[in-house]
């Protein structure tokens, strides 16, 4: 072998064995800190042979494992995504990659147990599809947003979209999408949610669910706090009102909203959520869990509605909504004449499929008159 074909050889292998070193020393690198916390919680690492009770500025480094007990850990990393792993939860961190200069990397989460707050950074604004955030029951999919998920001992996930609000107040919904071994959902409301039992279960339909100012507050995570309000707790709760207002809640004791924040005592100043040993989230998780099932209830009952007004639909002329229905070969004839204006529609429809149909004929307005077992929609307006 010549010797500039020797050279290149091990110039190669010295590249390679240079790559290796730098991934075994990225590894291995922090990737992240403890920013804030409270209670008793624990980092371990190296498959539990090495546990470190959690202090501010603790570095975490990928594949650690957050354990709270009677805490709650702030994990802030370094693409400033921010993740909160609130009381008797369980994280693994089980990949983080970051390029600096572009922002990109990939992210990768799995929530086994509890209560996690997520908040997203620069990878998911720019590698978004690198982002993968697990449940036992379900994948989660972030476009640059905030969001919480709630994981039973059995591994039932409730995945509830949150508003991304920085110390300013202002206040935007992006979109998480929630997805099982059959199904998915899209959310792109603020405080929209959705359950599942299993991997094997499809997602129930999302519902937004009916929080009050206070549980708006603490659901929300707050960014770019400024000095006069370390703890965001002043800017979340002018978000809180602010979505409030937009989502028509009457808020009327706002004077925690009203006060100066300069004309408090220093120590109120600086004091921060985590300093209030009366606050336990589980407090609010119980009152969210209960919207959920209301919610839910409420949504069961309006399917349940819909599904028995289909089954009711009959042949022959229905005074109620002024219509003629009639079956035959497969096909479903439906008409309607408007007696004042004579205006007419007529509908021949497919009995294999099924149908959603509203229509406005002049004054007379009817909405969702269904035939059959589907979602195809059809809109009828007829107006001199």
């Amino acid at each position: 072998m010549r010797l500039f074909q020797v050279q290149e050889v091990m110039w190669t292998l010295l590249k390679r064995t240079s790559l290796l070193l730098f991934l075994a020393i990225q590894a291995q690198a922090n990737i992240g800190s403890v920013t804030d916390f409270t209670g008793s919680a624990a980092i371990e690492r190296d498959e539990g042979f090495e546990v470190y009770d959690v202090e501010n500025d603790l570095a975490v480094e990928m594949m650690d494992v957050v354990a709270t007990a009677m805490g709650k850990v702030r994990i802030e990393f370094l693409d400033d995504t921010l993740v909160d792993v609130t009381e008797h939860s369980r994280l693994i961190i089980d990949d983080f990659v970051y390029d600096p200069d572009t922002g990109e990397g990939s992210l990768g989460l799995k929530a086994s147990l509890g209560t996690i707050r997520y908040a997203s950074g620069k990878i998911a604004k720019n590698s978004r599809q690198n982002v993968v955030i697990t449940t036992p029951s379900a994948v989660i999919g972030v476009n640059g947003t905030d969001f919480a998920m709630i994981v039973n001992e059995i591994g039932g996930s409730m995945i509830t979209l949150l508003p991304s609000c920085d110390s300013s107040g202002l206040c935007v919904t992006g979109e998480i999408s929630v997805t099982t071994d059959i199904g998915y959902v899209i959310m792109n409301k603020a405080f929209e949610t959705t359950y599942v039992d299993a991997a094997g279960v499809k997602p129930t339909k999302p519902v937004i669910l009916d929080l009050d100012e206070e549980m708006m507050t603490n659901l929300l995570i707050i960014r770019k706090v400024e000095e006069v309000d370390p703890d965001g707790s002043i800017a979340a709760k002018k978000a809180a009102q602010k979505l409030a207002d937009i989502l028509g809640v009457d808020f009327l004791s706002t004077d925690d909203l009203l006060a100066d924040a300069l004309d408090e005592d220093e120590d109120e100043r600086w004091r921060t959520e985590l300093d209030d040993n009366k606050f336990f989230f589980g407090d609010l998780l119980g009152d969210i869990l209960e919207q959920l099932n209301l919610a839910l209830a409420k949504q069961l009952q309006a399917d349940f509605d819909k599904s028995r007004r289909a089954a009711q639909q009959g042949e022959g002329y229905d005074e109620t909504t002024g219509t003629r229905l009639s079956i035959e070969d497969g096909i479903w004839t439906l008409s309607r004449r408007d007696l004042e204006t004579d205006q007419y529609f007529n509908l021949e429809l497919d009995q294999n499929n099924g149908y959603i149909i509203d229509w406005i004929q002049q004054d007379f307005e009817w909405y969702d008159y269904r035939l059959g077992d589907g979602d195809n929609v059809i809109h009828i307006r007829q107006r001199e």
